[in-house]
């Protein structure tokens, strides 16, 4: 019986933190749900940035923006997490080549979905 009146105590205190909390807990939330998505999409550019430059190897310059999106299909599997080509914000991914494709600039607009502001998440080749 003790116990279970211990247990009581202790869960009427953490609802009580919780609750007094609960906006400070909400910000950390989002902050949290924030910080992973900037993680993840920059893994994503990684990888991304990691097969384009195996093309290049391969061909000697980087796929043609206008054939992008199917170079992309034939080099990534589908997944049910997100949208190929497709950040994890929901944005698309801004690719445009350089240099007679001998280069490249892969861009994530970033939890703003602006393009070309501080929040952007870049990468380039070679």
């Amino acid at each position: 019986m003790v116990e279970i009146i211990r247990k009581l105590i202790f869960a009427g205190i953490a609802a009580e933190l919780i609750a007094g909390n609960s906006e400070e807990i909400g910000k950390l939330f989002d902050e949290t749900v924030e910080y992973s998505r900037m993680i993840a999409t920059s893994g994503d550019l990684r990888s991304i940035s990691q097969m384009l430059d195996y093309h290049y190897l391969k061909k000697g310059r980087y796929p043609d923006e206008k054939i992008f999106s199917l170079w992309f299909k034939k080099n990534f599997k589908e997944n049910n997490l997100k949208e190929n080509l497709k950040d994890h914000w929901g944005n698309p991914y801004i690719y445009e080549t350089k240099d007679n494709l001998r280069g490249y600039v892969l861009v994530s607009m970033g939890a703003d979905k602006i393009f070309g502001t501080n929040d952007d998440l870049v990468a380039t080749g070679p």
